[in-house]
């Protein structure tokens, strides 16, 4: 039996409680790459719960590496850092979280105490704030991997643009500087991995062809996610996403102020459900005001709320990372109206259990199709779920990556393809 290659997963995102699309990709990531790597996994945590983190990390990797943070220290230690990683932004461009990331919680020279003298084949590392450590690592001998989940200046752009308040030249200014800094980053790793076409053809035409781009979509598993679909009465529309993210609030609030109106004057019965964790007070609210309006908080198992609805909504504005909760609720057979920006890279179809709109009348207009002609929301239904079978599930996503990267780590070290790895 030939011994696994080892790697090491540097992250600041754990692999639970899978309440995000973030930790729900983690969590597939170490479940595949235990077939063919033996897998540590470094962190940081708030002191009290290093203990217990690494008890749950056991059960998804084989070496949990759990260190104490020092931004979340005391309140002391927090406020000093608060103020130097303001600085820090004002003086590089970047934000807040690469300075907390890189600089304190999983600096170079903490990385390198954290390991002590563990070796490693392959580093991957969950984001690109830690890019200091990488020298660290590739003098152990590890090729260094990112996993860059989405382009995040990108999605900076996008929190910028909604601070009207800001002068436009700024905006433009901060977005330029991070972005320079972010693509540099990109060059430092040995390979990086991109989670929708789109950004996987961008940075390959930004990258040397020494450094190899592998496209890993966020998939999940389909056992998880059955087919399932049971629309209830009165029809039920959803919103789903969790509903701490400012971005989120803004997109179910459009739901409920421009896209429902159009539907109740049709289907005054049908009732708007936000299914999401953390909704802040005013979304708390509005069944107070307005009864057709339902919304879960967080709730244990999704699964549940989700297949009595009749249609999701996802009128999401930006082109960057990747919709995870448009692909499950599509695996349920529940059928989706989006925004094209939505699922930009995704390489979904126009009417095959999703459709995709940019107008509110015209997602209202299908929204009220699905709910009126039963024949063809089973359709569509149907659709939805091939779709996801066709294109996301575990094996096609997950397995395949950790094959990818046992083939990389195999060709570095002049092994030959890595057919064998993990036999």
């Amino acid at each position: 039996m030939v011994a696994k290659p080892r790697l090491l997963v540097v992250s600041s995102v754990l692999p639970f409680p899978r309440s995000a699309g973030q930790q729900q990709r983690v969590h597939y990531t170490l479940r595949a790459l235990r077939d063919v790597f033996e897998v540590a996994f470094l962190v940081a945590v708030d002191a009290p719960s290093v203990a217990s983190v690494r008890e749950q990390l056991r059960e998804a990797c084989d070496i949990p590496i759990v260190v104490p943070s020092r931004y979340r220290r005391d309140p002391a230690a927090h406020a000093a850092h608060r103020l130097l990683g303001g600085l820090f932004a004002l003086r590089t461009g970047l934000k807040l979280s690469n300075y907390v990331i890189g600089k304190v919680e999983l600096s170079p020279a903490r990385v390198a105490a954290a390991l002590g003298d563990e070796r490693f084949d392959c580093a991957l590392y969950e984001y690109w704030h830690a890019v200091d450590s990488v020298p660290v690592l590739k003098q152990r001998g590890a090729l260094c991997v990112l996993d860059m989940h989405d382009i995040l200046w990108q999605s900076y752009r996008r929190q910028l643009d909604a601070r009207r308040y800001l002068p436009e030249a700024w905006r433009r200014r901060c977005v330029r500087r991070y972005r320079e800094q972010e693509e540099k980053a990109w060059t430092r790793f040995d390979a990086v991995i991109a989670i929708n076409s789109v950004e996987r053809d961008y940075a390959r035409a930004r990258l040397p062809e020494s450094i190899p781009v592998v496209f890993a979509p966020m998939g999940t598993d389909l056992q998880e996610w059955p087919y399932c679909w049971e629309p209830a009465t009165p029809p039920r529309v959803a919103y789903y996403g969790g509903l701490g993210s400012p971005h989120n609030q803004r997109d179910a609030m459009h739901c409920y102020d421009a896209i429902m109106p159009l539907v109740w004057r049709e289907v005054p019965e049908a009732e708007l459900w936000l299914v999401g964790s953390n909704p802040p007070s005013f979304l708390a609210a509005l069944p107070k005001n307005d009864p057709r309006v339902k919304v879960t908080g967080f709730v244990p198992k999704v699964q549940d709320i989700l297949k009595t609805m009749s249609v999701v909504l996802c009128p999401w504005q930006g082109t960057y990372g990747f919709r995870s909760r448009v692909v499950e609720v599509m695996a349920l057979g529940v059928p989706v109206v989006a925004s094209p920006d939505a699922v930009d890279g995704m390489e979904l179809q126009h009417a095959a259990g999703i459709f995709l709109e940019r107008q509110e009348r015209n997602m209202a207009a299908v929204s009220l199709l699905l709910l009126t002609d039963r024949g063809f929301a089973q359709a569509q239904s149907r659709s939805a779920r091939r779709e996801i079978e066709a294109r996301f599930s575990f094996p096609s996503c997950y397995s395949s990556l950790a094959r990818d990267l046992g083939r990389l780590v195999f060709r570095a070290a002049g092994l030959g393809s890595g057919s064998h790895a993990g036999s």
